[in-house]
């Protein structure tokens, strides 16, 4: 008898995987840039442009980078299979979206070492002690 799989353990999709992480990161987005103008001393002469400006922003740029990150691995999954690699490679792509965006590359190579490296410690994590049983 086979017993269905943890929602940890399903197979990636790409389409909904994508959707739903970019959906995510732009609801967080559009929370961080209505904070933000929460807290603003001087918010112009139109406050309200300002801070459906702020989180339209903030919504675009974190929907990008989380729909990036599931993009980068639903796809890895499907050419390499189930691997540590594609949650690195993920967020080495997510964390480069900040400096693509801008045109600053040093920005996304940082961008790309500071979220793979972050991917890189929690898979490094998840492993640590699997073999002392």
């Amino acid at each position: 008898r086979r017993t269905p799989m943890s929602p940890s353990e399903s197979e990636p999709s790409l389409i909904q995987d994508t959707m739903t992480y970019g959906a995510v990161g732009a609801g967080v987005g559009a929370c961080i840039g209505a904070l933000e103008s929460a807290w603003m001393l001087n918010p112009g002469p139109t406050p309200f442009r300002t801070t459906l400006s702020l989180m339209g922003g903030h919504a675009a740029m974190f929907g990008s980078i989380a729909a990036v990150f599931a993009a980068t691995e639903a796809t890895g999954h499907m050419i390499n299979g189930r691997s540590d690699a594609n949650t690195v490679a993920a967020g080495c792509a997510a964390g480069s979206i900040y400096g693509l965006r801008n045109s600053n590359l040093s920005a996304a190579f940082a961008g790309c070492l500071l979220f793979g490296g972050a991917q890189a410690m929690g898979v490094f994590k998840s492993w640590e002690g699997h073999g002392e049983h």
